[in-house]
């Protein structure tokens, strides 16, 4: 899942928006109780990492990843995880009686109240830039824009922004996938966390 998924999972489960943020960022073992991350960010990242785990298992989300062909299929998960935020974006209020921009502005208010900064040694994301990001979603514009990202970090180039074609082209099936992905999803985050995810 990206990032809008990741943030309506822990504001449903009330668990951490700034944990999920940072759940591809953190390396190695985390350990919530003695983490110097603190333990509700530290939770919330070890939540992001089995949220990953859930999603990558899910039958939904393995169908959708048989949509994308050729050279490219390797990075379906990637791609699939993008067009869920667009798919939850464009179904919002399907899952929310908050409108998205309110939502998007509570959110990026939360990661930066939550944010580590002394132990990360770096500033929480802007958190009016970062609002416009979460809205963006709703438009195939920011889908494009989010695999062109994904791009700079590839060690080998490959050009992923074709993808979001696909994406669109299949915007029903995600759009009917969502909700059962979520539904399930929410249920990994709300079982006991345990204390520990490498």
């Amino acid at each position: 899942m990206n990032w809008l998924a990741h943030l309506w999972l822990a504001d449903q489960s009330h668990t951490s928006a700034a944990g999920q943020m940072l759940g591809d960022d953190i390396k190695g073992r985390i350990t919530p109780h003695t983490s110097p991350l603190g333990h509700f960010v530290a939770t919330g990242i070890v939540l992001h990492r089995r949220i990953d785990q859930a999603a990558d298992a899910h039958e939904r989300h393995r169908d959708l990843r048989a949509l994308f062909q050729g050279n490219r299929r390797r990075y379906a998960g990637i791609a699939v995880d993008i067009g869920l935020d667009y798919a939850l974006a464009r179904t919002w209020t399907a899952f929310n009686p908050e409108s998205l921009v309110v939502f998007a502005k509570r959110q990026a208010a939360a990661i930066a109240a939550e944010w580590p900064a002394e132990a990360l040694g770096r500033s929480a994301p802007s958190a009016a830039p970062f609002a416009r990001l979460l809205t963006g979603y709703s438009r195939l514009s920011a889908v494009t824009r989010a695999l062109a990202h994904v791009e700079l970090r590839l060690r080998r180039p490959v050009s992923l922004t074709p993808m979001a074609d696909t994406i669109e082209y299949h915007r029903a099936d995600f759009e009917q996938a969502i909700g059962p992905i979520l539904a399930d999803l929410l249920n990994v985050v709300t079982a006991r966390p345990g204390e520990r995810c490498r």
